[in-house]
């Protein structure tokens, strides 16, 4: 890898998955977070839907808003990185294989503009990483 590759990240994100329990309400945001059960937080790259490609799945039907690829720092700090590729070299980046990610869930993406609420439409783990395809959640 060159001397410029090492200053771009490939997960340049912060991620947070997570499923909600049935809310009433009437409940705060302290309690709203109460209501937040984590099941998968680490290192992500979102793309938006807006650019000439298109993410589509079977019969050209559009999967959703945004992509967003799971990854992990080998020997990283975050627990996402626990489900790198443990083979790998320490220090290295590499897709993480999540299976507890399922769709109907919540995903809050970090990056440097904002933090962002989106909904999962499906998720696909493949040989290079679990990869979620999303849509702006709307309140």
């Amino acid at each position: 890898m060159g001397r410029l590759a090492q200053n771009f990240p490939r997960f340049p994100h912060r991620c947070v998955i997570y499923s909600m329990q049935e809310p009433t309400g009437f409940e705060t945001d302290e309690e709203i977070e109460a209501l937040k059960k984590v099941v998968w937080e680490g290192r992500c790259r979102k793309e938006s839907n807006t650019s000439i490609r298109t993410f589509k799945g079977q019969e050209y039907v559009v999967k959703g808003d945004y992509r967003v690829q799971l990854g992990a720092l080998v020997g990283g700090e975050l627990s996402g990185d626990a489900d790198a590729e443990p083979n790998g070299r320490k220090g290295e980046e590499c897709g993480a294989i999540v299976t507890v990610a399922k769709t109907g869930m919540f995903v809050d993406v970090t990056d440097r503009a904002d933090t962002f609420t989106l909904s999962l439409n499906d998720v696909y783990a493949g040989n290079l990483g679990t990869t979620l395809y999303c849509d702006q959640y709307k309140t």
